[in-house]
């Protein structure tokens, strides 16, 4: 998961860093559905949140993870974290009366 935001400033960062070679993963946090639940059920309490119960059916399945130590040995630094990424979406979608 990345804010849209720092995928652009990582693509400025590596095309004017003079040592860049080869792809790089973008991705501030990894994280579970199971916890996924438990954060938005936390920050979020007044939405219905699907529940750890709910979400067995995904358990079973393997998820790579996904590291971001190449792009961030280069010196590159995140400006958004998860709780930025959900409250400002929560925000807009309130705005746009999704929510």
């Amino acid at each position: 998961m990345v804010n849209v935001d720092d995928v652009a400033s990582a693509h400025i960062f590596l095309l004017e860093y003079p040592n860049a070679k080869g792809r790089y993963i973008c991705s501030v946090v990894g994280i579970t559905m199971n916890e996924m639940s438990e954060f938005l059920s936390a920050r979020y309490p007044e939405y219905q949140i699907p529940t750890a119960d709910t979400l067995k059916e995904f358990e079973s399945q393997k998820y790579s993870t996904l590291s971001s130590k190449k792009l961030l040995d280069t010196g590159f630094k995140y400006k958004y974290g998860l709780e930025e990424m959900y409250d400002g979406t929560i925000q807009c979608c309130k705005e746009k009366g999704f929510l």
